[in-house]
């Protein structure tokens, strides 16, 4: 494998679609094909990048790239679990034997971090401790915003359903205040915001209406909308 010219997007190491059709002995349009055929499987962010209009001018400003890249209009960056499903797709000995050495070579992280200053054995020095802990202290954070927003996506599901949404839950509460109004002109005086919300809670057996499922949302504003007191012989 001839030495590649070393890429970098989002402080990682990526290749061209070129480079992967060299490294792997296969085509571009190769390359292009089994990326539409199997694009399902394959994710932005993490097995690619693609790059159009003001972010390819830019990353064509910031990086040497190849003189048959400079006029494409789209260009494919490939990460290195984007080079294993094209490694997969290929199923070849040399795509295979290629992409191991890719790993070794090219993906290495280690190597990255020890030309970068950063220290990968055990820390010995004030200094490498330090580091190790900023770089400890990132990645804790990083997990941390991951586990926050899936936290905040079960808050949503009730039994594998999406419950009612913040909007959704305000129009709830409006409802409620305006069927109370309605009550008030017919000459109900007395509050019945708490019973209201009993009764959609029990219409719907849930605990809060917080945990309404969304697709229930047009019912629950019927309920409201058409509720009474009890009269005295009823409230039994």
């Amino acid at each position: 494998m001839n030495q590649l010219k070393v890429i970098e997007k989002n402080d990682q190491r990526v290749l061209t679609s070129e480079q992967l059709a060299e490294s792997f002995g296969a085509t571009v349009p190769k390359i292009n094909y089994n990326f539409t055929y199997n694009k399902n499987r394959y994710e932005e962010g993490k097995h690619y990048f693609v790059l159009r209009g003001e972010a390819l001018k830019e990353f064509k400003t910031d990086i040497e790239i190849p003189t048959s890249l400079k006029r494409v209009h789209t260009l494919y960056l490939w990460t290195a679990k984007g080079a294993f499903l094209h490694a997969k797709s290929l199923n070849t000995d040399k795509a295979w034997n290629a992409y191991s050495q890719l790993v070794d070579d090219y993906f290495n992280k280690t190597e990255q971090l020890q030309r970068a200053g950063i220290p990968t054995q055990t820390p010995q020095t004030i200094e490498d401790i330090l580091i190790a802990s900023l770089i400890n202290m990132k990645e804790m954070k990083v997990e941390n915003e991951k586990l926050r927003q899936q936290v905040s996506h079960l808050s949503l599901v009730v039994d594998g359903e999406v419950v009612l949404t913040k909007t959704q839950r305000s129009e709830i509460q409006q409802a409620v205040r305006r069927r109370q109004g309605e009550l008030n002109r017919e000459g109900y005086e007395h509050p019945h915001f708490k019973s209201i919300y009993t009764a959609v809670n029990d219409h719907f057996n849930v605990p809060s209406y917080n945990e309404i499922k969304r697709t229930d949302f047009g019912q629950a504003l019927k309920v409201i909308a058409g509720w009474y007191p009890k009269k005295k012989s009823e409230a039994i």
